[in-house]
């Protein structure tokens, strides 16, 4: 994610993983940039969510259910300019971007992931827009999503995490690894994330005073942003080469790394272990997507990616419908790298959600 000294080990943190093969449901193609990516990089719907402060949401198409996206950390609503307009032509489809990303206002509160949930949550609201949900999740947001849907388990009918970032992941894991890596191995490489954990966060804020002194240039800017994604075209990317210097950028990026799911908090962990318990998805569709390009150079290469590919499982079993999907040579930005699989992932979402409608109003069809 960084070009940065700790960004190995950010990378392993956010989701740089292998997982099972499953194979997947053509949908429908990739909609060519240059018909879309002028929507991507000016504002759609500001949306007041509380007073005095906007969240800009940009919907696209008609139908239900409605597919939700939320962005990884650092990024925004074109993130998603290869991927939602193709949803669109089936059904709702709708980005957002979040304080002080994009065209949204940054907000006054510490941005955990509740508070994260409860934006969105007042956003779809705001706009007329209760349910059924496919909440459609990258990196960051992956979790996000996954929290969104135990939080509002009624509103959310399916989800598609993308490489998502893993809550406990040691605590989960662990057990499931004990024999294979020996308790040494797992206990450093629990000490190198929670490190890297440490690292990351003073890095994102020495980012956040540089860009409060003046915009960041150079070599500055290079080593607090990410870098450069071909795939969205040189109109998008000029859009967030002109938004990333901005200190309001660089201060929302690092207070929510430091409020992440990632830094410390026991009682937050506690909450997190009773949430996501056995089957805390019931039989909503599940997909998990992960990318499969990782960096096994010892001594905690193999640990990171076993760690990874078990808390994707462990996450795909959250629901009896959960799947878990490599993608063969893609890394963590599958949304841009691998954008056809991602509308795939999320055709076969509704596609399961069409055929249990069908049987409850008495149809025949068949998956």
């Amino acid at each position: 994610m960084l070009r940065h000294a700790t960004s190995m080990r950010l990378c392993g943190l956010l989701g740089l993983v292998l997982a099972c093969v499953l194979p997947a449901q053509a949908g429908a193609p990739v909609v060519l940039l240059a018909q879309v990516q002028e929507a991507y990089v000016r504002p759609q719907a500001r949306i007041e969510v509380e007073p005095g402060r906007r969240i800009n949401l940009h919907c696209q198409g008609s139908g239900s259910p409605t597919v939700v996206f939320e962005s990884g950390l650092s990024d925004w609503s074109n993130t998603w300019a290869l991927i939602q307009p193709a949803v669109a032509t089936r059904t709702r489809a709708c980005s957002y971007d979040r304080p002080g990303m994009g065209a949204s206002d940054p907000s006054p509160h510490p941005p955990t992931p509740e508070a994260v949930v409860e934006d969105l949550h007042r956003l779809l609201a705001a706009a007329g827009i209760h349910g059924p949900l496919v909440l459609v999740g990258h990196s960051l947001g992956g979790f996000y999503a996954k929290l969104f849907a135990v939080t509002h388990p009624q509103q959310v009918a399916g989800l598609v995490l993308v490489d998502p970032s893993e809550e406990r992941r040691w605590p989960r894991v662990r057990p499931r690894l004990l024999a294979r890596l020996g308790p040494a191995v797992i206990r450093d490489a629990m000490a190198d994330d929670a490190d890297g954990i440490r690292e990351g966060i003073a890095h994102f804020q020495h980012c956040a005073a540089l860009a409060r002194a003046a915009p960041l240039e150079g070599d500055a800017y290079v080593r607090c942003t990410d870098p450069v994604r071909p795939q969205l075209g040189p109109v998008i990317n000029g859009a967030r080469r002109q938004l990333q210097p901005l200190a309001a950028y660089q201060q929302a990026q690092a207070d929510e790394f430091a409020y992440s799911m990632y830094a410390p908090d026991a009682g937050r962990d506690a909450r997190y272990a009773k949430l996501f318990g056995r089957l805390a998805l019931a039989d909503k569709p599940l997909v998990v997507l992960t990318h499969g390009l990782w960096d096994m150079t010892p001594p905690f290469g193999e640990a990171g990616w076993l760690s990874w590919v078990t808390a994707h499982r462990l996450t795909a079993a959250l629901s009896t419908r959960g799947v878990q999907r490599m993608l063969p040579m893609t890394r963590h930005n599958i949304q841009v790298e691998q954008p056809q699989a991602v509308i795939d992932a999320v055709d076969g979402v509704l596609d399961a959600l069409a055929v249990g409608q069908d049987r409850r109003d008495g149809g025949t069809a068949t998956p």
